[in-house]
């Protein structure tokens, strides 16, 4: 019997022996596949990791477009968060938890936090000519003057673009608030909106109404407003400051000085011809106009408004005028006693004269006759050059930039520029602007950079040759990510404001 017990615990013991086999065998591989687990993830958070950290080490500024990056970049902080969120328990996942890892030279909190929403600036910057102005105009290495110059441009070119609301909300520094709401008022109702400039005359304090007023008529007569309609605005607007009848004279002259301009104007005739060609090639009449354009008697209009006690402001639109014409006798002597300003409005138009009527050398020296100060000499040359340019004298508009720029260094940005306007505004040749015209010029001051842009914007026969106009080149030179003295991001900015409301 004891033996038969023995027999029976034997047999037991061999029946377990399998089932601890295979317990020992299940406990064996859970143990592989929670390691193999384990180890998949490290891996998955280390390669969105390293993906991450590669689009910010390879994608950089210069070589793509900021849309591009802004993409990249974008999907490199959804890796951070993807491991931050997933993989939090891993080495990479501990280590950004630490402030451990960067993404190419950025902390994650400055790349989260800065880089991108700089970045996002930049992209918007590019995505538009009057966006890449509004960016470069307020940079802080801009010229003070030079910054409200292209302000004037940048509402100008909004109104035009049929966005005068958001010229209207543009922000302006306090000092620059009259000059901005005159600027828009004279372009909006140059381009036949008038109800709504007139409505902010209306809404403006009393004290400033004839200073609006004189840039309503301003717009509205430079685009033919009819006589008696003139005289009937100026009598509503009454004023013993005379800026009504001062922005209608302005407004006349603009318009009969651009009528005079387009007799000698090559491009804009062989546009006109090439119209009528189209026109008639697709068995169509051009539409006769239905009533004469209105024309304004100037000479008339100064006597009966300003003869017996002129306003300085008056005298000096009435011999530009005269100048332009060739009267330069007589304009020289009506500005005789007036300030820099008005004499170099007077050699400017006496220069745009002699180019239209082909007699522009530029030999010319009368900027130099004028017992004007070195910087009138300077912006006289200025008027020089650009109308060289302007009629396609580009050799003597060179030599005279290189000598001016030599002779004034303070005008070095500004030759760039008076170069290129007048190549913009050429009366003799059209000009395809191409992706590197812009970022190509060596303007020091964002501020001019900006004006030129617009300069071209607002050209008559703006014209490119490929869609692109240069737009990431121009912002990477003054606004890149890579300068240490880059002004804080506009997102930033309002971010911190929502913050303190």
């Amino acid at each position: 019997m004891f033996k038969t017990l023995i027999a029976r615990l034997k047999l037991v013991a061999l029946l377990g022996l399998p089932g601890a086999l295979l317990t020992f065998t299940a406990f064996t591989a859970g143990c592989s596949k929670q390691v193999e687990l384990v180890d998949g993830r490290e891996k998955e958070a280390q390669l969105l990791y390293d993906r991450a950290d590669l689009y910010v080490r390879k994608i950089g500024e210069g070589e793509y477009t900021y849309d591009y990056i802004n993409f990249h970049y974008n999907q490199a902080l959804k890796n951070v968060d993807r491991i931050l969120l997933g993989y939090p328990d891993t080495a990479v996942g501990q280590k950004l938890q630490r402030g451990e890892l960067k993404l190419g030279k950025f902390t994650i909190d400055h790349f989260r936090n800065a880089v991108l929403a700089q970045l996002g600036d930049m992209k918007e910057a590019t995505e538009s000519f009057v966006n890449c102005a509004i960016y470069l105009h307020n940079l802080p290495e801009a010229d003070r003057a030079e910054s409200r110059e292209a302000l004037g441009r940048i509402l100008e070119t909004l109104c035009i673009m049929v966005r005068s609301d958001e010229a209207q909300i543009f922000p302006t520094l306090p000092e620059d608030r009259i000059f901005a709401r005159e600027t828009i008022i004279r372009t909006v109702s140059g381009h036949l909106q008038d109800s709504a400039s007139l409505s902010l005359i209306q809404s403006s304090d009393e004290s400033e109404q004839p200073l609006y007023a004189g840039a309503y008529l301003e717009g509205l007569t430079t685009i033919g407003l009819k006589m008696e309609n003139v005289e009937d605005l100026i009598e509503g607007f009454k004023s013993p400051t005379r800026l009504p009848e001062l922005g209608a004279l302005r407004g006349m002259i603009a318009r009969e000085s651009l009528i005079y301009r387009d007799q000698y104007d090559k491009n804009k005739k062989e546009l006109e011809r090439a119209s009528r060609q189209a026109a008639k090639d697709a068995g169509k009449e051009p539409e006769a106009p239905k009533a004469a354009p209105v024309r304004y008697d100037i000479a008339a209009f100064y006597a009966a408004k300003f003869g017996a006690n002129p306003l300085p402001a008056a005298i000096s639109a009435l011999a530009s005028f005269k100048a332009l014409q060739g009267q330069i006798d007589e304009a020289r002597s009506l500005v005789a006693k007036l300030d820099e300003d008005a004499k170099v409005a007077v050699i400017g138009a006496y220069y745009e004269h002699l180019g239209l009527v082909g007699q522009l050398t530029g030999q010319e020296d009368l900027h130099r006759k004028f017992g004007l100060s070195a910087e009138g000499v300077a912006r006289g040359q200025l008027k020089l050059v650009e109308y060289l340019a302007q009629n396609a004298k580009y050799a003597a508009a060179d030599a005279l930039q290189a000598s001016g720029t030599a002779e004034f260094p303070k005008f070095h940005d500004k030759y760039i520029r008076a170069r290129w306007r007048g190549r913009f505004y050429s009366r003799e040749e059209l000009f395809y602007l191409d992706a590197k015209t812009i970022p190509n010029l060596d303007i020091k001051d964002p501020a001019v950079c900006a004006q030129v842009l617009l300069d071209w914007v607002l050209a008559p026969n703006r014209l490119q040759r490929v869609p692109s106009w240069g737009g990431d080149a121009i912002i990477f030179k003054y606004f890149s990510m890579q300068r240490e003295d880059r002004p804080t991001s506009r997102q930033l900015l309002n971010k911190d404001k929502k913050a303190g409301s």
